[in-house]
């Protein structure tokens, strides 16, 4: 019984640890206390998500031309996200088992790969549907899925190789991986995202 307790409390505080803070930690401090060991692990998220802004602004010609991409843009966003967490999830759990050399880094990046064109052709190829049936745009479908196709592939790489670097460079991955992972993951989204329909609408329109 109290293996399984421990073992239960080892997931919890892996669980807290992948979104930035430490549960043990948690628990038994102030408000302040809490306060200091959770807010400059959401800095990462602000900074990410004012470069997207600005990434956006970069690319305000494209969106007013196509005013479909703005409707899909959190379905894109919100995926990239869990894609990445995802393997972020994944890599920890194999890194309690073996430690991260070049070799390792570069062998869990190739499965992840294999893994990631399967669901980014699965779940683009199913916007790129979605997107058709309803506005029957075959050229925004294209763009869609084909930049959620993309967006998924750079997601699972990074919650793969960021966790694995982290450790490289001596820092708790299961601290620095989380927040950061997904602020990169979402300027990858939108980098793929506009950059992509940019292209495309350029060359077929």
């Amino acid at each position: 019984e109290e293996v399984l307790d421990f073992a239960e409390h080892e997931r919890m505080d892996d669980l807290f640890q992948t979104l930035g803070v430490r549960s043990s930690e948690i628990r038994s401090a102030s408000s302040s206390r809490a306060f200091v060991l959770r807010f400059p692990w959401l800095l990462s998220t602000i900074l990410g998500g004012t470069a997207c802004a600005l990434l956006a602004g970069a690319f305000s010609e494209t969106l007013e031309k196509q005013i479909l991409l703005a409707f899909f843009l959190t379905l894109v966003l919100g995926l990239g996200e869990s894609v990445s967490a995802q393997s972020i999830a994944v890599t920890l759990q194999a890194m309690h088992k073996s430690k991260p050399t070049l070799l390792w880094m570069i062998g869990a990046a190739r499965k992840e790969f294999v893994t990631s064109v399967l669901l980014g052709g699965a779940c683009g190829g199913l916007v790129g549907m979605i997107v058709y049936t309803w506005k029957h745009d075959w050229l925004a479908a294209l763009s869609i899925g084909g930049s959620v196709f993309l967006s998924t592939i750079s997601a699972c790489l990074l919650g793969v190789l960021i966790p694995a670097i982290s450790r490289v460079l001596k820092l708790d991955p299961k601290i620095a991986a989380g927040p950061l992972t997904l602020a990169i993951a979402d300027i990858c989204t939108l980098s793929c995202y506009f950059g992509l329909a940019k292209m495309l609408y350029a060359i077929l329109a």
